[in-house]
C-alpha cells in the first residue's frame, strides 16, 4: 500500500460469494424484509427475477470489505495515523443489484486528508467501490473518518 495522496488505490483483500443463507442473514439482521428480498414468488414477477440484497445491506458489506482484515487500518498505520472515528458517509449511489451467487470485492481511493480545527486531528476521506465476479460496480460512496498522529493521545471528541 502506498503514501496517503489523492488518488492513491487502497485494493480490498477478500472476496465474498453472497448465497442464499448470507441474503436471509443479513436481511433478518437489519430488518430489510422487503417482498423484492423475502419472498421468492414475488420476486419472480420483478426485472430482477429472484431477490436481491437491499441496498443499505449492499453497503454493509461493501465496508465490511474494505476494512476487512484491517486494510484502511493498516494503509493509514503505515503513514502514521490511526483511525479514531467514523465520521460519514456521502454520495452513496447502488449502480446495479447484487443477486445470490455475488461474489464482491472492494476497492477504496484516497480522496483528501486534511486537518481539523484541533491539530491533532485529521479528516481521512476515501471513495469505496464495490464490484460483482463480472466487473459489475455494485455501489459506490465517499466515506469521512477521523484519524490521529501516532503516538499522540487523543481526547474525546465533542460532537454538538
Amino acid at each position: 500500500m502506498g503514501k496517503i495522496t489523492v488518488g492513491a488505490k487502497i485494493p480490498g483483500r477478500v472476496r465474498r460469494t453472497l448465497d442464499r443463507g448470507d441474503f436471509s442473514l443479513l436481511h433478518q439482521l437489519t430488518w430489510f424484509n422487503m417482498a423484492i428480498h423475502s419472498n421468492a414468488e414475488y420476486a419472480r414477477g420483478t426485472w430482477f427475477k429472484e431477490r436481491s440484497l437491499a441496498g443499505p445491506v449492499i453497503f454493509a458489506v461493501a465496508d465490511g470489505l474494505i476494512h476487512h482484515a484491517d486494510t484502511l487500518a493498516e494503509f493509514l498505520t503505515q503513514n502514521g495515523y490511526e483511525i479514531y472515528a467514523y465520521i460519514g458517509v456521502d454520495r452513496m449511489k447502488i449502480t446495479a443489484p447484487v443477486l445470490f451467487g455475488d461474489t464482491l470485492r472492494a476497492e477504496a481511493e484516497v480522496v483528501d486528508l486534511r486537518p481539523t480545527q484541533n491539530p491533532e486531528r485529521f479528516l481521512f476521506i476515501y471513495q469505496n467501490k464495490a464490484y460483482n465476479q463480472r466487473e459489475q460496480q455494485v455501489i459506490e460512496y465517499q466515506t469521512t473518518m477521523l484519524v490521529v498522529k501516532k503516538n499522540q493521545e487523543a481526547r474525546p471528541v465533542e460532537f454538538r
